[in-house]
């Protein structure tokens, strides 16, 4: 099995075992587009070109992937390509940070989608409460479009004390995760 993030120049490979569990120890710098702490704003809207984690194996396996803080840690199973749909609605959370303050915290709501094919274009229309926003202001009901290619990350952020992602939509016009 191969795992790889084109974007970074990372790749390791391992000898599956029937029944056996494999780990891959990915750095957060390697294995996350970017990472911040509570106090830092977080990224603008954007694409991360060859960002995301591909994962290659002969033989069926199952992904699990587990990011590990001192006070948080994410997890998520990775599913095959022919499982991915063109259309998600989003489910997050209501950033309870303090943004509003100087030295605040910013506990953003996000979301991301990676694209499996070339040439995907992924409409995200924001939802949430009706103050919500994402960093480069894309609010509930607004929409933008993004051009992305296989292995690309779109990640999406909310800004602003209790601002929430939840009810936001992708459509593609290709399968995307």
């Amino acid at each position: 099995m191969k795992v790889s993030v084109e974007g970074k120049g990372f790749q390791q490979q391992q000898i599956t075992k029937p029944n056996e569990t494999i780990v891959f120890n990915l750095p957060p710098n390697i294995g996350q587009p970017y990472a911040k702490d509570d106090r830092d704003i977080p990224e603008d809207d954007q694409v991360w070109k060859k960002y995301a984690i591909h994962v290659v194996a002969d033989d069926p396996v199952i992904c699990y992937g587990v990011t590990r803080f001192q006070y948080t840690s994410d997890a998520y199973v990775a599913l095959p390509v022919h499982t991915y749909g063109k259309e998600y609605i989003i489910s997050s959370w209501t950033d309870i940070g303090s943004n509003t303050n100087p030295g605040g915290q910013f506990l953003t709501s996000y979301t991301s989608a990676v694209a499996a094919y070339d040439k995907t274009k992924v409409r995200y229309t924001g939802g949430g409460p009706s103050y919500s926003k994402t960093t480069t202001g894309i609010g509930v009901g607004d929409s933008k479009t993004f051009d992305m290619n296989r292995g690309d990350v779109l990640t999406m952020a909310s800004i602003g004390q209790y601002s929430d992602l939840s009810g936001s939509k992708f459509i593609a016009n290709k399968k995307l995760r």
